[in-house]
This record gives structure tokens, C-alpha cells and sequence, in this order.
């Protein structure tokens, strides 16, 4: 992206890693609360003071669970945005907790909640994507490997079938030979070539 001109900007929001475990564990119990705000203070108090950045042509991108803060950021704070990128990130809690590996459940019902609790469950809806993504005004791409065991494939498909219903701009890669990444040379290319142009086409 830097190479085809884009200003690049990648915060540490708050549950990030290198700033020891009790950093990394403030986003626990909170997907989608202080750790998001964090990305909204950027985009609202610190880049617009910087010349060398157009803060009113921002896409959003985003691998994993930086893929389901891009459709948190995109869905409910639309404004920002012209364009965002999901790869792979969790669309519902609720059918991701429920989808992930049996070993992955205690360890998910301690950081995000479970969804067998009712308040739990509760919370889990809330901080959903899925729940305000009507709201979502920018195009988006989705990016999604066919056998990840982690965010399945139906989670993207879920997401994508709900907005192309409704109406909405809608871009979707799927891998067939990807798990929970893109990492043979050949998709690598497609994949990042395809975010280059689909950012190309929307923020310039």
C-alpha cells in the first residue's frame, strides 16, 4: 500500500501485544469497547492534525480480529470510512463462539464471554458486528480462506448474503485452499494486489 502511495497508519490500540500481558488482556471482556475508541481518537483527534494525511479519504483494513474491528469501525462509525477490508474477522459472536474448536471454548468463554450465559450472551450480541451492520455506508471487500477452522467460512458468507440483500457494495475472495490466513505466493499476490485496487478504486 505505502508503495502504491497510501499513508499507512497501524496503532497498538489497547489489547495489542509487546506491552506486557496485563495490556494485552484490557481488551478481554471488552471486543469492541475501549480497544475500538482507540482506532476512533486516532482517526478523529490525532491523524487529522498531520498535513501529510487526507483523513477524509480512510479505508479500513484489518486480518483476523483486526478483521472484525474493521466491521465494528465500519458499521458504527460510517462516516470515517470509504472503504474497508474484513479478512476473515468474526461476523456474529454468538455463531462464532459456537463454530470455533471444541478445545478453543473455556478459553473464549473467559476473554469474550459464553454464550451460554444469558448476560453473557447478552454482551456477545452487542459488541456483534452483525447487530448494527445495516448501518455500514462504505464498499467492503471480504476476504476469507475456505477450510479456516477458526472464523469458518460461513461466518463471511452470512455477512456477505446479509448485505448483498439488502443492497449494499460487496466484494468476495475466498481461498478454497487458505486456512486461517492467505499465505501461499500465488493467493498472497492476488489477495494484497486486490486490496491495492479495491482501496485504489474508493479512496482516490
Amino acid at each position: 500500500l505505502t508503495l502504491e502511495g497510501f499513508a499507512v497508519f497501524v496503532p497498538n490500540v489497547r489489547g495489542s501485544t509487546g506491552y506486557g500481558l496485563a495490556y494485552t488482556k484490557r481488551v478481554d471482556r471488552d471486543w469492541g469497547g475501549q480497544d475500538m475508541l482507540d482506532h476512533v481518537h486516532a482517526m478523529t483527534q490525532v491523524l487529522p492534525s498531520d498535513d501529510l494525511v487526507d483523513t477524509a479519504r480512510a479505508g479500513v483494513v484489518g486480518r483476523s480480529y483486526g478483521g472484525y474491528m474493521s466491521l465494528m469501525l465500519a458499521s458504527r462509525f460510517p462516516d470515517l470510512w470509504r472503504g474497508a477490508v474484513d479478512m476473515f474477522g468474526p461476523y456474529d459472536l454468538i455463531t462464532f463462539s459456537e463454530r470455533i474448536p471444541a478445545t478453543w471454548k473455556p478459553l473464549f468463554a473467559i476473554t469474550i464471554g459464553d454464550p451460554e450465559n444469558e448476560k453473557d450472551r447478552e454482551f456477545l450480541v452487542e459488541r456483534s458486528p452483525r447487530t448494527r451492520i445495516e448501518e455500514i455506508t462504505a464498499p467492503l471487500l471480504v476476504i476469507q480462506g475456505q477450510n479456516d477452522p477458526r472464523v469458518v467460512e460461513q461466518e463471511s458468507h452470512d455477512l456477505v448474503e446479509h448485505l448483498r440483500g439488502i443492497g449494499k457494495d460487496v466484494e468476495y475472495m475466498v481461498f478454497e485452499d487458505e486456512g486461517h490466513d492467505v499465505l501461499k505466493l500465488g493467493n498472497r499476490v492476488r489477495c494484497y494486489d486486490g486490496i491495492v485496487r479495491f482501496f485504489s478504486d474508493h479512496l482516490s
